[in-house]
């Protein structure tokens, strides 16, 4: 099946009688931007002249007269109904976004710590590979989708400007991406007497903006940059895309990553323990459910904390700030 795409795999899995039958047909590897452009007969010959090559453009035929003509660059006629699967590889050897499994499969052997999953949209893969693929990963999908994924240019203001007092555009898109950036922090972190804060940052001058103290004990880091998270998400218009941007690893792991296995284990960790701070964890999943159901999906991004992101230094500042509330 024809499609478009900027990584290789172009068959629909089927049924084992159907996939067999599909095994026996020659299929002709189309490379339309890459090392060295031109129609190959194996799946490796193809690799070999797209992975790491930027923005490469190729896709498998059944049809040799096709393969050449989409290896010129000439538009090729594709049957109305796309493929129904999407399997985005962000972690693998190539990386991209393939429709047919076996393909797909080819590109995590061997490769230590694989990453990924079947989608049903082909921009939901895209996502996924956005939230858990490398720079080169994301590169790798083509100009257009960087274009489009990626955050927007931020003008420097300065506080209590006019430009300051405005709602944050810069940090909604136009893509329909409502990017937000969350952070926690403890004064006092891990001693007696510690007072957390939580800062969620939606852009500058924005009424959603949160910085408070927070709640309940233990007063930790890890804690407060959870509860960003999830105030970030009860704030959230329920219908809309969302992008929590945070520079802790640790709150993105445990509600993306960790919660999977924690969830078959009754909350218990591999050496029996209760699981740390699964009382919000478990709040941010059912949040996310609750907005999937409402058609507004939830990606998690993490950036390098008190560097030059803009966001995340705001919302650095937003979290400090609510943990000095009530001090004299």
């Amino acid at each position: 099946m024809n499609k478009k795409r900027s990584a290789p795999g172009t068959a629909v899995v089927a049924g084992p009688s159907k996939k067999r039958k599909m095994d026996n047909v020659q299929k002709y590897y189309a490379v339309q931007a890459g090392f060295r452009p031109g129609v190959y007969l194996t799946y490796d010959e193809c690799s070999k002249q797209t992975a790491g090559f930027k923005g490469a453009v190729f896709k498998s035929f059944t049809s040799r007269e096709d393969a050449d003509a989409f290896a010129a660059g000439k538009k090729v006629l594709t049957p109305a109904s796309g493929p129904d699967k999407f399997y985005a590889v962000a972690v693998g050897c190539p990386t991209g976004i393939y429709t047919d499994w076996p393909e797909a499969a080819a590109a995590i052997k061997g490769v230590k710590g694989p990453k990924y999953k079947r989608f049903g949209k082909r921009k939901e893969a895209v996502a996924y590979i956005r939230q858990f693929g490398n720079k080169e990963a994301i590169e790798a999908l083509g100009e257009a989708v960087e274009e489009r994924f990626e955050p927007p240019a931020e003008k420097p203001t300065k506080t209590g400007s006019k430009e300051a007092t405005k709602e944050a555009a810069a940090t909604e898109p136009t893509d329909g991406v409502l990017r937000v950036y969350t952070d926690g922090s403890s004064l006092a972190n891990g001693k007696v007497g510690s007072r957390a804060g939580v800062g969620v940052f939606f852009g500058d001058g924005d009424p959603r903006n949160v910085s408070e103290r927070l709640e309940g004990e233990p007063q930790t880091n890890q804690r407060a940059e959870l509860m960003a998270m999830l105030r970030a998400l009860e704030i959230a218009p329920m219908d809309q895309m969302v992008q929590i941007i945070s520079d802790s690893q640790y709150s993105i792991n445990c509600v993306t990553q960790w919660a999977i296995g924690w969830k078959k284990k009754g909350w218990v960790t591999a050496t029996g323990d209760k699981v740390k701070n699964q009382d919000i964890i478990r709040a941010v999943l059912d949040k996310m459910e609750e907005r999937t159901r409402a058609g507004g999906n939830t990606y998690f991004r993490w950036v390098k904390g008190h560097a030059s992101d803009r966001g995340n230094v705001a919302a650095d500042r937003l979290a400090v700030r609510g943990a000095k509330i009530g001090v004299a």
